[in-house]
């Protein structure tokens, strides 16, 4: 009865994917808002984006070559801003925890008594992923609030690493994801999904020789999971449509 009962309370509908999908899209949205979209003077390691090269900083010039220092016009304007940005994304982890954990479980559910004890894996991967992010954002706090070089070397000791196994345990779970698209779906959009979210965790295992490849495979990681999104939004419609009809 127990099993039973635990097979029903997981199986949501598609109306809690788009949903959550949504919240995430105005939540990414909102903190786009905050981001600033250029680096004090560059990044490093060929990162276009100054929030993932911060992410993976390891040196004090990365930092201030992204935030400029204590004496430069802008960085009491750009500090304030990543700081504004850290804040809201303690939110923005569980927002995305929540729509990846649906999307987890709506990969499975063809195979549900397979796949439920996968799952519960998959669940745990997805769980040290966010608590690497809490900590990532911990850390950068830690390096915003610092007066010069030497107190930044106790956050940037762990940082680079934090942000990989963040990255390594969010590409390895959406691959999770992927391959059981591939292999019980048969609609074009998680089809193509699947793609998307596999090369991403190859992208993410290959930046540990060249470290912008995260960047890219976020890239391929968000495409794959819209595309799920939108799934979820033509199950709906043609749901409510057979149901009229």
């Amino acid at each position: 009865v127990f099993s039973r009962q635990m097979k029903e309370k997981i199986n949501f509908p598609e109306i809690w994917g788009l949903s959550l999908g949504i919240f995430l899209i105005l939540y990414s949205g909102f903190l786009n808002y905050f981001s600033p979209s250029e680096p004090y003077s560059e990044n490093h390691s060929g990162f276009h984006s100054p929030i993932i090269a911060l992410e993976t900083a390891e040196t004090p010039k990365h930092v201030q070559d992204i935030i400029g220092t204590i004496d430069t016009e802008e960085f009491p304007s750009l500090t304030n801003k990543y700081r504004i940005l850290n804040y809201f994304d303690f939110g923005f982890i569980f927002c995305y925890m929540a729509f990846l954990a649906y999307t987890g479980h709506y990969a499975g559910r063809r195979v549900r008594s397979i796949f439920l004890k996968i799952f519960l894996g998959m669940i745990a991967i997805l769980t040290i992923g966010g608590f690497c992010d809490l900590i990532e954002n911990i850390l950068i706090l830690n390096l915003l609030d610092s007066k010069n070089a030497e107190e930044m070397l106790p956050s940037l000791e762990y940082l680079k690493s934090t942000s990989q196994l963040k990255w390594f345990c969010l590409y390895l779970y959406v691959a999770i994801v992927g391959i059981y698209f591939w292999l019980y779906e048969k609609g074009l959009l998680l089809r193509i999904s699947s793609v998307f979210l596999v090369t991403s965790f190859f992208l993410g295992l290959f930046s540990t020789l060249r470290i912008n490849l995260l960047e890219i495979g976020f890239g391929f990681l968000a495409f794959g999971l819209l595309l799920a999104w939108l799934q979820y939004g033509f199950s709906l419609a043609f749901s409510s449509l057979s149901k009229k009809t």
